[in-house]
């Protein structure tokens, strides 16, 4: 072959080398089974538990529609899944052929729920009710500046959330994980902050067969402590809609 013709070849050979589809992440191991609720019931058997330690993923105890969040990376209002989802629930323990971060657990997980479970779902905008985290009226915020920023820090123990170093849409993300509502930043404030919120003082005992006001805790602590208000509003998600899976997953 001339000198000319390994030059014209080369491009051509390169151009296969791109088209090669990139592989799809996949656990190397997988095992999913019924799970044996405990004696008794109560707490013990609506609890689900979930593990990444030692780069396996180890789910007890969960309803398909937790592990479809899970993979996803979803808060309890970013999907819309049938009712059939939450009867069932599994255990499920899986190990990649190599170290793995969390996020690739996830995408992993995706391609089991879509292998053993016929997963189907796409994304979709749907306004839901929610609240704008803004700075309260005649009211100056009782924010800390902080210099630098980077990730910052977060604690959290009970009823207390402290932030180091932090922008306020975390407080937000912070208020929406506790309420499990939609909270969107709209304070407008820039930079990063140290902050406290404790809720503690506000909770008072609820009524028999009642669950706490989470929402009406959290509003008198945020415009006390922190200068800042709740106010509800119409909020549009990007939402995902499964629309197809089986009730029991393929054999192991």
């Amino acid at each position: 072959m001339t000198i000319l013709g390994r030059l014209i070849l080369l491009p051509v050979c390169l151009g296969v080398s791109w088209s090669q589809p990139a592989a799809v992440p996949a656990f190397d191991v997988a095992a999913i089974k019924v799970a044996q609720l405990p004696q008794g019931g109560g707490l013990a058997a609506l609890r689900e538990d979930i593990n990444t330690s030692a780069g396996t993923l180890t789910m007890r105890n969960v309803r398909l529609s937790t592990c479809i969040r899970w993979a996803y990376k979803l808060n309890p209002y970013e999907i819309t899944a049938p009712d059939c989802m939450e009867n069932a629930r599994f255990d499920i323990t899986a190990k990649p052929g190599q170290p793995s971060s969390e996020d690739q657990l996830r995408l992993m997980l995706r391609t089991l729920l879509t292998e053993r479970f016929k997963v189907l779902a796409h994304r979709q905008p749907k306004t839901v009710s929610g609240y704008a985290l803004v700075v309260g009226k005649n009211r100056q915020p009782k924010l800390q500046s902080a210099e630098g920023g980077g990730e910052g820090s977060m604690t959290g123990a009970g009823m207390v959330f402290e932030g180091h170093k932090m922008p306020l849409s975390r407080l937000s993300d912070i208020l929406s994980s506790a309420l499990k509502l939609p909270v969107q930043d709209a304070t407008q404030l820039p930079g990063f902050y140290d902050f406290k919120l404790d809720l503690r003082p506000y909770i008072t005992r609820p009524e028999p067969g009642q669950t706490l006001d989470l929402v009406g805790i959290a509003i008198p602590a945020l415009r006390e402590q922190l200068g800042l208000e709740l106010e509800s509003r119409k909020v549009t998600l990007d939402v995902l809609i499964v629309d197809q899976a089986e009730k029991v997953p393929s054999e192991n």
